[in-house]
Order: C-alpha cells, then structure tokens, then sequence
C-alpha cells in the first residue's frame, strides 16, 4: 500500500481508517489552534483538561498536540507536572480488536501445537527406549536372533557333512564287499 497516503502530519499509519481519523484529528487542531488564545494560560489550562477529559483524540497526531499543549502549560505559563492532567494512551486501538480475535485464535493452535509436541516426544522416548531395549536384548541373549545364525548354520553343515561321509564309507565297504564274493 502506498505509505503517502496512510501519512499524515509526518506519521505513517498502519491502516486506512487510522490515517482518515489522524486527518480529522489534525483538522480539528488546525480549528483549535486558530481558536486558541495566546497569552491566556488558564483557558489553555481548562481546554487541555476537556480534551483529556473527553478523551478527543485517538492517534499519535492528536496526542503530539495534546503533548504540545502540556510543553506550553509548563514552560510558558508556569504549571507544575502534578498539576496536569497526564495523557493516556490507550491499550489498543478500535481496529485492534480484529488482532485480539485473531491473536485469540493463535494461541489456541499454539496450545494444540504444544500438545501435540509434547504427545509426538513421549513417543519418541518410547520408541528410543525400545529399540535400545532391543539392542540390549540382543547382546545378552544367545538364542536371540542372528547373533549366532552363522554358527548354528555352520554346525548344522558340518552334521550333514559328517552323516555323508559315514554314509559313503558305509557305501564302500558295502560295495568292497560285494565286489569281493
């Protein structure tokens, strides 16, 4: 969005509708400061208390004035801090509620989020520990697997091995002797 148009009085507005109420804001101003007597700080005093009062204004445009307003009340006219009504900013603006909304939401999906993280890591732990158990199962127990495949399956070779070469010393001394008579 072009930010020449969300300025006004040197503030860029984050919004269109803030940027219209500065341009109301700094309108009125113009009428006040037309309107203002110069060399009269009790009715600056009192109007600076009805503006506050009347919380007129809404963005950075009007509380620069009313700031401004404060400055003079002090510096020229003699009025101690204390006396002065302070300006208060407020929390959020209007248009913010949107954001609170939303902000709302956010924090819902960040709580299911946050759960479902916390769910996805105890799972991982238990996977982690089974496997470990696993490995530990493994090691310890001999009848366990594949550790010891290859030695039963050699021994078993070396039986078959051992049961033909007897059968073919049988075969032979059968064939020796049949050959002999």
């Amino acid at each position: 969005m072009n930010t020449k148009a969300l300025m006004v009085d040197g503030f860029v507005f984050p919004s269109e509708k803030e940027a219209q109420i500065a341009q109301k804001e700094k309108a009125s101003i113009e009428v006040i400061r037309q309107k203002l007597p110069q060399g009269d700080g009790r009715a600056l005093y009192e109007l600076y208390t009805k503006m506050i009062e009347r919380k007129m204004f809404q963005t950075m445009v009007g509380y620069s004035f009313l700031h401004e307003m404060r400055r003079r009340l002090i510096d020229e006219f003699g009025y101690e801090e204390e006396q002065l009504l302070t300006i208060l900013l407020p929390r959020r603006m209007d248009y913010d509620r949107v954001n609170e909304l939303n902000r709302g939401a956010m924090e819902t999906k960040l709580e299911e989020m946050m759960l479902t993280k916390k769910r996805m890591s105890i799972v991982v732990a238990a996977l982690a520990f089974m496997v470990l158990a696993m490995f530990v199962l493994a090691a310890v127990n001999p009848n366990v697997g594949y550790i010891n495949t290859e030695n039963k399956v050699l021994n078993k070779y070396a039986a078959w091995q051992e049961e033909l070469e007897q059968r073919e010393k049988a075969v032979k001394e059968k064939e020796d002797q049949l050959n002999l008579h």
